[in-house]
């Protein structure tokens, strides 16, 4: 056999489209470049597939009217098969309107279960608007004639008022994302008419006011809610409800009715102000029974700024059974440290075991009088024994942040530090200082493994349980951002070594 033989290639037909229908389509699909002898072969993927998924890999080096020609091509392709799920990431211009319609259309008719329209692409997240001012595409009524869909994810799209959801009874997930003509009355009408919901997503609907998710009926176990700026009343009552992400401006008013079940919360404020922080203190207090919880450094301000005003009526304040808490820190200062503190003061946490914290690139160094250690001498951590903090720059700040939770977590088993991978994942030297100063920290539990490694090569496999954080789907313009970020950075990337 020579050097150059491929022996891949030498294979029946049979067996080729046997390998090439166990790849996924993209994949498939490219296997057509490798000779004449695979040109075609990947089609048998493509027919004999259940799932059609044209994403952001595929639709990335195609011009919208390419991307529209080979869709077409596509769908013909695949004939009169049944498909379980379509989903597409396209910018259409109004030219492609019918286009869209005919693929909604298509996909309907072969009994689609999981349906997901992204077009986003090219969406300025200040405006919630296209960049060239197109409008939205509109979601044809035909889609409401079939009763096979149980998962739908819509974005950038409309739909008129009144909804005819009768055909919807069997629908479980639900997303909608800039969706702008989603009313308080149409949303009433979603949860009426769905009756199978289990989960319900809600991202940058403008319009939404007055939300309300309340009946003992209802079968909802995931809520999330993301940059719904005006909505200024939630109301939520819901027996079956066992997980609630909320990010953005807290509501003015809420209520939350039965949320025994809920087990785990993601509850973050983009928004400051002596209200907020009273609504934002509320909401944790009524779900203070979740075992998993995550908040971000907004919400540790509330948590902590009316401390002298409202703690002294709630004595009993704590989270006596949470296990898991992720801390999303937009900075790393010594007020973000007193926070922390105070957080663990304020509200008792016992039975914490695992503990993750997720940093971002903006990094003061601002002077403030008080410290964590200060207030809060005597504070240990019984039950922690896992921490994990990712985007470690190796400030004197982040050390301090370190060597808080070292003197105090008295079972810790190990530490991860996942290092910053724009400045020093990839620097040995930066790397050694780091490890000579962690190594030196002194530690409550002797046998506590410190970990260092860049985000890439790090073993560890322990995870939160809320992995989509969404500050990092706001709306600031990134590239400007990391520039200014990487400037502030690079000026705390070696450790103060008076630290210790």
């Amino acid at each position: 056999m020579g050097r150059g033989e491929d022996r891949i290639s030498n294979l029946p037909n049979e067996i080729l489209q046997s390998i090439i229908c166990l790849m996924p389509l993209k994949y498939a699909i490219r296997t057509s470049t490798l000779s004449k002898r695979w040109r075609h072969l990947w089609q048998i993927n493509l027919i004999s597939s259940t799932s059609l998924q044209f994403d952001e890999d595929f639709s990335c080096n195609q011009s919208p009217k390419q991307f529209v020609a080979t869709l077409d091509r596509y769908l013909h392709l695949h004939g009169d098969r049944n498909l379980d799920k379509f989903g597409i990431l396209f910018s259409p211009f109004d030219v492609f309107f019918p286009d869209l319609e005919n693929w909604i259309g298509t996909v309907l008719a072969k009994g689609v279960k999981d349906l997901e329209i992204d077009l986003s692409q090219g969406v300025l997240y200040s405006t919630f608007e296209y960049i060239d001012g197109r409008m939205p595409f509109m979601i044809p009524n035909s889609l409401f004639n079939f009763n096979s869909l149980t998962h739908l994810s819509l974005s950038r799209c409309n739909f008129s008022d009144p909804l005819d959801l009768a055909n919807f009874a069997g629908l479980s997930s639900l997303s909608l994302d800039n969706v702008d003509l989603l009313t308080d009355a149409m949303l009433t009408n979603i949860l009426q008419y769905c009756v199978s919901l289990e989960s319900i997503c809600l991202k940058r609907c403008e319009i939404l006011e007055t939300v309300k998710i309340v009946g003992d009926e209802l079968k909802l176990q995931k809520l999330v809610m993301v940059d719904c700026t005006n909505v200024f009343d939630l109301e939520i009552s819901a027996p079956k409800l066992e997980s609630i992400v909320y990010y953005g401006c807290i509501s003015f008013f809420h209520d939350f009715g039965n949320v025994s079940k809920v087990n785990d919360a993601y509850i973050c404020a983009d928004t400051g102000g002596e209200v907020y922080a009273v609504q934002f203190f509320y909401t944790l207090s009524d779900l203070s029974h979740v075992e998993v919880l995550t908040i971000c450094s907004m919400g540790l301000l509330h948590l902590i700024s009316g401390e002298h005003e409202y703690y002294e009526d709630n004595l009993l304040l704590g989270l006596h059974n949470l296990q898991e808490l992720q801390l999303v820190l937009d900075s790393i200062n010594e007020e973000q440290i007193y926070c922390i503190g105070s957080f663990f003061r304020l509200w008792p946490s016992p039975f914490l075991e695992k503990l993750f914290i997720q940093l971002t690139s903006n990094y003061y160094n601002e002077s403030i009088s008080w410290s964590a250690e200060e207030i809060i001498p005597d504070l240990v951590f019984p039950n922690l024994k896992f921490i994990k903090i990712t985007n470690f720059g190796g400030s004197s700040l982040e050390l301090k942040l370190v060597k808080f939770f070292l003197e105090r977590a008295i079972v810790l088993e190990s530490i991860f530090i996942l290092l910053n991978q724009f400045n020093i994942s990839n620097n040995s030297l930066s790397r050694r200082i780091i490890q000579g100063q962690l190594s030196v920290i002194p530690k409550a539990s002797k046998d506590a493994l410190i970990i260092i490694c860049g985000q890439l090569d790090c073993d560890c496999t322990i995870n939160p349980t809320h992995t989509t954080l969404y500050h990092q789907e706001n709306r600031r313009n990134g590239t400007t951002m990391h520039l200014n970020d990487e400037i502030m950075r690079r000026e705390n990337i070696f450790v103060d070594q008076e630290f210790l």
